[in-house]
């Protein structure tokens, strides 16, 4: 598979351009928003230039002149063996240009969507060509975050998670093959069920916003910077996993008991979170501080790959 069709140009679809390109893809880049390409060459430079940091030998010249922007959808599905849908997320505009991908690309193409949440059969439910439709859910940003996230349905062919596997394994993802449908898959999940408790604490008064996020900021994330859960706590205990969860299990599962309720995520709750992050954060500076995120986050990148975390 050479040529690899990116559906949507904006932060999303840049990063997967620069990501399938540095990888020897030659990559069709759609959008139904033409303008989205005044600035999207520069974007993806940018990106190109952020993984070259990481990986000298990336070429962000001939990285850039794979790539063909601002294509008619009829020769993007005329032309790649792979599509990557990035459009928003919003189930009936998903479910009306898969259905459009599904009539004009050939029943062998991989058609792949990086939905956060939904589910690959709620948006192909009605198409024929289910059996080529797989979730490729990447964290954000992609090109500095290698996990990607890959879901089919039951209807999916094994030829085609064999293909999209294959895809993500030349550009260097740490592929997460998530067996059954659920809705968030792994990563938003886990995401979610830490948020959910960061939201409960801060509205029923435990803690400030900062000082929550302290706690992931300078305490836990510094461990699964390089771990997961289950790695932490095989380590967390002299006999490992087993050791862990006979110590501290009950624990645990006392604290789930108290944990059932739906924390507030009321508007009210919102405008006080803003007020706070605003005195941290001003807007002016939300773009700043998210490309220190993306400096921090290519550094620590190559230290990983550096002491072999990979």
């Amino acid at each position: 598979m050479k040529n690899v069709g990116v559906i949507g140009g904006g932060l999303i679809g840049a990063s997967w351009a620069a990501i399938f390109s540095k990888s020897g893809f030659n990559v069709l880049v759609h959008d139904s928003h033409p303008e989205v390409f005044e600035s999207f060459e520069s974007r993806v430079q940018l990106f190109l230039e952020e993984l070259k940091s990481i990986d000298d030998s990336i070429n962000v010249e001939e990285s850039l002149k794979r790539i063909k922007i601002n294509v008619t959808i009829e020769e993007l599905c005329g032309s790649v063996n792979y599509i990557q849908e990035s459009a928003p997320e919003v189930l009936s505009i998903k479910q009306e240009l898969f259905a459009k991908l599904d009539n004009l690309a050939s029943d062998d193409i991989v058609i792949a969507s990086s939905s956060s949440g939904m589910p690959i059969s709620n948006i192909t439910q009605n198409l024929r060509g289910q059996h080529r439709c797989i979730i490729a859910h990447p964290a954000n940003p992609p090109h500095l975050i290698p996990c990607v996230e890959l879901c089919p349905s039951e209807n999916t062919s094994q030829k085609t998670i064999e293909k999209t596997q294959e895809i993500f394994k030349s550009s260097g993802a740490s592929i997460v093959n998530v067996r059954k449908e659920i809705d968030g898959f792994i990563l938003n999940r886990l995401q979610g069920a830490l948020l959910n408790e960061a939201m409960r604490l801060y509205s029923e008064g435990y803690a400030n916003s900062d000082e929550i996020d302290a706690t992931i900021r300078d305490g836990l994330g510094l461990r699964w910077a390089f771990m997961g859960p289950f790695e932490t706590i095989d380590l967390n205990a002299p006999g490992g996993i087993k050791d862990y969860i006979a110590r501290y299990g009950p624990m645990y599962v006392e604290m789930a008991k108290n944990q059932t309720s739906v924390p507030d995520w009321s508007v009210e709750v919102g405008e006080k979170l803003e007020a706070e992050r605003r005195e941290r954060l001003s807007h002016n500076a939300l773009i700043e501080r998210a490309n220190k995120r993306n400096h921090l986050l290519k550094s620590l990148r190559k230290v990983k790959i550096d002491n072999n975390e990979v």
